[in-house]
Formats: structure tokens, C-alpha cells, sequence
């Protein structure tokens, strides 16, 4: 698909005027100097002259190209020499984006932490209490229906030159997507693109007043909305080539912005261009189903190819229910591509849904994409809720009285009325989590069960007696070794009140018996709790430090890959125990690019300290082509033929047309010399081609007589001067 605002292409149609005007102008100065009268004779011969020239002109003939074969290049022309400007570089330097190296920390802190489990001793008591958990949820019915839910479609339209015999239709189409949803919630979005070249194409300009050919986008729309909005889009015809104002290709973008009215998405506060996908987050919720539906046509896939906007394919891919593409490559005009470059563009991006409408019926067209996007629409799922859950609690035991039981979850939170010393409660109860925390006294067993809708789903027993448990602690090392020195000691003592708080005093975290130093490593799961019947004892594990391991070291070095000599001295970068692992970043070289020649940036530090080598491959200066007058003063703009950057001795070779006579400010010149060389190799200097242009020289004007003018003597006719004769084309 062209690009319709091409400077390229209207340099060619002007210069086409321009030659035509040439053309003319000798036809009128071979008539006058044949015969002043216009005598019918000398109109007839000025006629003839037009016909061989057209003649001349359809065999092909092409007197302006120099060619580029090596047997005859630049041919009569003279010759420049490459011009080299010296670039001044400082010494380099290696630059480390690593870290400063520190010595890694000794292992005498970083065992595995373990938790303990404590062992416990089955006693009993005369009180107690403990707690039943459940959970209740209703039973859920779900149904599915294919009913459309709310919709955001994002309707996305190429306006591009090559596209304007077509965009009318797909507008029209678009209204028949609109009208096939039925909810009225559903929003729609309209944004249009002028072209396809790559990550700038769908991106809208936010201004009210543009300034250039740049894509527009509507705010959220309601079905209505949408509708006016394409109505007013198909009252607006895209500018023909043939007509003067189709160069200003803008005003027609502004006209389309004006389509939109008071709906199209306008933010004054900024100043670049927005993304499509941004605007479409921005006034949309999260929590909103998004579809996209975009048309466009083949592409081009010569001279610059285009390329989808990969940043809007991947979100539309991810955000999108639906994101869908209908592509047109019928040949409707000149302009038209029928490529597959766009097909094979959105299918090397994963686009999930593409749909080309090349050579089939308007009608077939119509009902496919219809039915292709709506199938794609959101399911809607129904759920209802069945009867709350009866809880049934059951809580006692022989010689047990229960004294108190609280129920808890959710909004709930009440006494279980206690009978005879037992809890029989039965109740609905809401979805949710719940407890019941009950107390007892008495000696035997009481227990406690929980059933939803006849189910036990909790139950809890405990057997009371009148004395505590104690509650001590023992040290050992992880093999099970006693530590030298480190006794049992007791945290409470056993016959204490059912209920006390007991609490573990924090222990040393190392210890240094008979010079060697043990690390705590495990401590208990529970370090403090309640006095129970039971006797619980903690376990507190200790691990002896080991002893310091020794540091290796990574160190980089870097060679002048020309050279082979070293650039700076040797940096230490990493250091690490034999079995860690290193990860570095490579050093950089101002005006360099830097390689690894031998090593591992990421790898594990053995047994030995390690070297890595890079090498550093100097980056090139410019070749540029200039085009001056004899002046030495430039006329048209230069031309990188090899950027900045490109590595030392990399190849470069100047292979473009070159115009052999051109027109600058109502002056023409023509080439006169040509650089001596076309092709090199990118050094560390700056290189420069230089065209030399010379000016044309005016033919004389015809001297005036008093003399009667004599029968003017039959010439052959002049050849006026070929359009396509403009242009030389090196082919070398």
C-alpha cells in the first residue's frame, strides 16, 4: 500500500510537470522561428514534431542515463576523489558495569533454618475447651445461554490512498456489525489510520486542529453514536490524485477528524501522538469484554515493505475477546495492492482471526464477517443459588458439663444455648466460615461434632483431669549429640492451672563450647502456648560453624580485535566460592563493540580463579554522498550511504539513481563530475562522495533583421525532450 503523502512521489510528478512545460516551450519557439504568421504549414510541422517526439518516447529510448557497467562507467565525466576527514578519538578506555567485587560472607550465618516439632505427651485434667471449624456453602446451579453480554467493538479502518476505492464498503459493513448487536449496553470505538509502516501507524493524533496526515479516534460510543458517526465518514470522498488539493493530503485528515464531531477522543495536554491500544484503556474499565475488528488490504512488498504495528497486534492478541482482520486485495484502482504481505504479516504475528474477501460476492462478504465476528461474542453464564445448609452441633460427654460454647463466622456471632450440661443445636446457616469455641469441666471425655445437612464435617474429643503438664526444652546437635554443657531445662513445671500461659525464653543463637562454636539451626513450631493436660517438650538444634572457604576470583581483560594488543588494564569483576554461581555483565568500550572471545558470563566458580577475554571491534565513521555546484555549495541533501556506527572495514557501496539534470530555484544544472570510487570500506574517518553539478547553459535568442524575412527554410522538426530522460540511473 502506497504511502499517499510520499515526498519521493511528488518529486517524480512535479518533475513531470516540469518537463512537460519544457516541452511546450520548444514546440512554441520551433513554430515562431518556422514562420511568425502561424502559417498553417508551420502549425502542421509543429504538430509533427509533437508526434515523433511522442514516438520517441513509447520506443523507450533514454538519452539521460550514464551507466554504471565497469567497461564505461561515469563516461565523459569527471572524476572527484573521496574527501576523508580525520576524526580525533581519545585513548579508550573499558568501562565496568559490574558491581565493585566484595568477598562473599562466610557460611557461619547461613545454615538452614528448620522448625521443630514438640513432643507431646498425652495427660489430663478436670477443664478444658477447644474448638470445632467448619464451613458452609450453599449448592450452586449454573445454566449457559448464547446470549450476547455488553461489548466493546473497536472498529479500526485503513485510510490510505490505496484503500480509498474500498473503505466506503467496510464502513458499510461495519454498520451491519453494529445492527447485528442487540444489547444496548454494548459501546463501540472508530479510529483510522493513514498507513502501515510498522510500530507509528495506529497511533492518533489528540489535537482538535492537526497539522498533519495522522490517525484519529472517537471516544466511547453508543450504538446511535457509532452510526451518525459513519454516516458523516461516507459523506466524505478521498482526494483525488488529479486533483490540486490531494497533495495536502492533511485537510483531508481534518476533515475526518471533523466527522466525529464531539465524539472523537480529544486531549489538549498532549503533544505526541497516542496509541490506539492506550486510548482504548483509557476509557474503557478493565473488567469490560473488548473486540477488534480492523480492514485493510494486501500491502506492499516492494521498495519500503510495510509492516503491521506489532504493539497494538500483541495487545489486541491479549485484551481483545475477538481480533479480527478482513482484507480486501481486490484491484479497484491503480493505487491498489493485492499483495499477500499483509496476511503474512498479521500470521507471523499470531493474529488469531483473518478473513480475505479477495474475489468473492459483496453479499457472501457481508454475511460471512457478520457471522464470523458474532460467533467470536462473549457467552453469558446464569447461576442460582440453592437453600442454605443446616448446621446441626452436637457438643457433651459422660461426667463432661459443657459451661460454655460461642458460635462465629461471618455475621453471626451467639451463645449455643447449654441443656443438662449439653449443646443440641440445629440452624441455617449463610455461606461462610465458622467456629465454635466451647469450654468443659468434669473427668471423662467430651466431645463435640459439627454435621451440615447430615454430613459430619467436624469433630473434636478431649479427655479432662485435674494436673498440668510440664513443659521443658532440650538442646542437641542435628545427629541427635548432646551439646557439651547444655542441660534440659524447664519452662514450667507440671501441676500448674489447665489454661496458664507458658512462654520459651529466647535462646543464644551460637554457642562456643571447647572452641568450637555451634549455629542455631532449628527451633520449635511452638515456643509459648497454654498448660494442658499434656507434657510437651521443645527441641532446640545446633549445627557447628565450618570452617572459612576460599575466595576465587572472575577477572576480564579486553584486546583490540584489529590489534590484538590489550585496551586498558585487567578488572577484577566477581568473587565467589568454588560452587557459586556468577552472572556478569560484558565490559564496554566507548566507540566500540564488545565481543566475547573466550570464558563464560554466567557459569559456577571452581577450584580456581578465572579469566574472561573480550575482544573490541572499533565502530566507523559516516560515508555520505554530497551534491554541490562548482561553488562547492550544496543543492540538494546529502545521503548517508553508511551510518555512524558500522564496524571498521565493513563494506559500503553507493548503488542508487543519480538525476543527471536537475532544477533548483528556476535554475538547472547537470552532473558534471562523479566520485572516483563507489565503494570502499567504513574506516575511523569520516568519508564523503562528492557530485559536482554545473549550471546548464541558456540557448542563445534568435538575432533580430530589417530585412524581409526570407521563406523560412524546412528543418526537421526537434525532438522534444523525454520525462523519463530526467533520471540517470547508476546501476553499478
Amino acid at each position: 500500500m502506497k504511502k499517499t503523502f510520499s515526498y519521493r512521489k511528488y518529486g517524480k510528478r512535479l518533475c513531470s510537470v516540469a518537463l512537460g512545460l519544457v516541452a511546450v516551450g520548444l514546440v512554441g519557439s520551433a513554430i515562431a522561428q518556422a514562420d511568425e504568421s502561424k502559417s498553417e504549414s508551420s502549425v502542421k510541422s509543429a504538430t509533427t514534431e509533437k508526434t515523433e517526439q511522442k514516438d520517441t518516447e513509447s520506443s523507450g529510448g533514454d538519452e539521460k542515463k550514464v551507466s554504471n557497467n565497469k567497461s564505461d562507467k561515469f563516461k565523459d565525466l569527471e572524476k572527484t576523489k573521496i574527501e576523508i576527514e580525520k576524526v580525533k578519538k581519545d585513548a579508550p578506555k573499558v568501562k565496568n558495569p559490574n558491581p565493585e567485587p566484595v568477598d562473599p560472607k562466610q557460611p557461619d550465618f547461613s545454615p538452614e533454618q528448620k522448625t521443630t516439632e514438640n513432643t507431646v505427651v498425652t495427660g489430663e485434667d478436670k477443664a478444658g475447651s477447644n474448638e470445632l471449624q467448619f464451613k458452609t456453602k450453599a449448592p450452586t446451579n449454573t445454566s449457559t445461554t448464547n446470549e450476547i453480554a455488553p461489548l466493546t467493538t473497536v472498529h479500526v479502518y485503513d485510510y490510505s490512498s490505496s484503500y480509498a476505492g474500498k473503505v466506503k464498503d467496510s464502513l458499510r459493513l461495519s454498520k451491519k456489525i453494529i445492527e447485528a448487536n442487540k444489547n444496548p449496553d454494548s459501546r463501540h470505538i472508530i479510529q483510522l489510520y493513514p498507513d502501515n509502516y510498522g510500530q507509528s501507524s495506529y497511533h492518533a493524533s489528540t489535537k482538535k486542529v492537526m497539522n498533519d496526515t495522522k490517525g484519529i479516534s472517537s471516544a466511547l460510543l453508543t450504538k446511535q453514536e457509532a452510526l451518525e458517526i459513519i454516516d458523516n465518514l461516507l459523506k466524505i470522498n478521498a482526494p483525488s490524485e488529479k486533483d490540486p488539493t490531494y497533495q495536502n493530503y492533511g485537510q483531508y485528515f481534518q476533515g475526518l477528524a471533523n466527522a466525529m464531531g464531539a465524539h472523537r477522543y480529544i486531549d489538549e495536554s498532549v503533544d505526541v501522538v497516542v496509541p490506539f491500544e492506550e486510548i482504548v484503556e483509557k476509557i474503557t474499565k478493565s473488567s469490560d469484554t473488548v473486540s477488534v475488528i480492523q480492514y485493510t488490504d494486501g500491502w506492499m512488498d516492494k521498495g519500503k515493505p510495510e509492516e503491521m504495528d506489532k504493539s497494538f497486534a500483541e495487545w489486541a492478541k491479549r485484551r481483545a475477546k475477538t481480533f479480527m482482520s478482513v482484507v480486501n486485495r481486490n484491484q479497484v484502482t491503480d493505487n491498489d495492492t493485492n499483495s499477500m504481505r499483509s496476511i503474512e504479516q498479521m500470521k507471523e504475528l499470531g493474529h488469531p482471526n483473518i478473513y480475505d474477501m479477495t474475489g468473492k460476492d459483496k453479499s457472501i462478504v457481508d454475511a460471512e464477517v457478520v457471522k464470523q465476528f458474532m460467533e467470536t461474542a462473549t457467552i453469558k453464564v446464569q447461576t442460582s443459588k440453592g437453600a442454605d445448609q443446616t448446621a446441626q452441633v452436637a457438643i457433651g460427654g459422660d461426667g463432661i458439663k459443657i459451661t460454655k460454647a460461642l458460635l462465629k463466622g461471618g455475621k453471626v456471632n451467639k451463645e449455643l444455648p447449654v441443656k443438662d450440661g449439653k449443646v443440641d443445636f440445629s440452624e441455617k446457616l449463610p455461606d461462610g466460615d465458622y467456629s465454635i469455641v466451647y469450654s468443659f469441666t468434669g473427668e471423662g471425655t467430651a466431645t463435640g461434632t459439627v454435621s451440615l445437612d447430615g454430613k459430619e464435617v467436624a469433630k473434636k474429643s478431649d479427655s479432662i483431669k485435674n494436673e498440668g503438664g510440664a513443659v521443658t526444652a532440650d538442646f542437641r546437635t542435628a545427629d541427635g549429640k548432646e551439646i557439651p554443657g547444655q542441660s534440659d531445662i524447664t519452662i514450667i513445671e507440671a501441676g500448674k492451672e489447665i489454661g496458664s500461659e507458658w512462654k520459651a525464653t529466647e535462646v543464644k543463637k551460637e554457642l562456643t563450647v571447647d572452641g568450637e562454636t555451634y549455629v542455631l539451626t532449628g527451633e520449635p513450631k511452638e515456643s509459648s502456648g497454654k498448660v494442658t493436660k499434656d507434657t510437651v517438650k521443645l527441641h532446640y538444634l545446633y549445627e557447628k560453624k565450618p570452617a572459612d572457604k576460599k575466595v576465587y576470583s572472575l577477572t576480564v581483560k579486553v584486546l583490540n580485535a584489529l590489534t590484538n594488543e590489550q585496551i586498558d588494564q585487567d578488572i577484577l569483576v566477581a568473587k565467589g566460592f568454588s560452587g557459586d554461581d556468577y552472572d556478569i555483565k560484558a565490559p564496554t568500550v566507548d566507540g566500540f563493540e564488545v565481543t566475547l572471545k573466550e570464558g563464560e558470563e554466567k557459569g559456577k566458580f571452581a577450584e580456581n580463579d578465572l579469566l574472561l577475554t573480550y575482544l573490541a571491534h572499533e565502530k566507523g565513521e559516516e560515508v555520505k554522498a554530497i551534491f554541490v555546484n562548482e561553488k562547492g555549495e550544496e543543492i540538494m541533501n546529502s545521503e548517508v550511504i553508511s551510518k555512524a556506527g558500522e564496524l571498521v572495514g565493513k563494506d559500503w557501496k553507493f548503488d542508487r539513481d543519480v538525476e543527471t539534470e536537475i532544477t533548483v530555484k528556476d535554475t538547472t544544472y547537470v552532473l558534471k563530475a562523479v566520485p572516483e570510487e563507489l565503494e570502499g570500506k567504513v574506516s575511523a574517518d569520516k568519508q564523503t562522495l562528492k557530485f559536482v553539478y554545473k549550471e546548464k547553459e541558456k540557448p542563445a535568442e534568435p538575432k533580430k533583421t530589417e530585412e524581409k524575412v526570407a521563406e523560412p527554410k524546412k528543418e526537421e522538426p526537434k525532438k522534444l525532450p523525454k520525462t523519463s530522460a530526467v533520471k540517470d540511473v547508476l546501476n553499478g
